[in-house]
């Protein structure tokens, strides 16, 4: 577990980008926290990345997606939100964050494409947070009072 003196703010990752999000923006609107959404960022910070893309080229904008998401991994006192490729892709950048996974049973995501996926996903993750929350069902209250319940036992 990390040094909680060191942790500057909540990474909330999951299979489900639209449960991701609307259980970090409850968490943060309940712990009087600050919410942002790593892709969100990444697409205000670009403004238009298809343009970026046929101008500049795909390493160009892989190094402003890249410091886009860096600048998010230090933001502080906010609860983030992230999908699964970009946390995969940069999740060295948030060694100051607190990474909490919901894990959902496959039969509740709708975009897993195969069970070989949704096992090598669910092993990164798994491997890759501080905390593991597994849930049967997609309510974001009941998940942001998991999250409430298990931050109080580490305080």
């Amino acid at each position: 577990m990390k040094n909680l003196k060191t942790i500057k703010n909540i990474l909330i990752v999951s299979l489900d980008v639209k449960f991701t999000s609307g259980v970090a923006s409850e968490l943060a609107s309940r712990l009087d926290m600050f919410y942002a959404d790593c892709k969100d960022m990444v697409v205000y910070q670009l403004i238009d990345p298809n343009e970026i893309l046929e101008k500049c080229g795909f390493e160009y904008l892989k190094k402003r997606e890249q410091s886009a998401i860096k600048s998010c991994a230090e933001y502080e006192n906010t609860v983030l939100s992230i999908n699964f490729d970009l946390y995969k892709e940069y999740f060295d950048l948030f060694k100051y964050s607190l990474v909490i996974y919901l894990e959902l049973p496959k039969l509740r995501l709708k975009e897993t494409t195969n069970i070989i996926a949704y096992q090598s996903h669910e092993e990164f993750l798994t491997k890759n947070s501080n905390i593991k929350l597994s849930f049967m069902r997609k309510s974001k209250i009941i998940a942001t009072n998991k999250i409430i319940e298990v931050l109080g036992e580490l305080l």
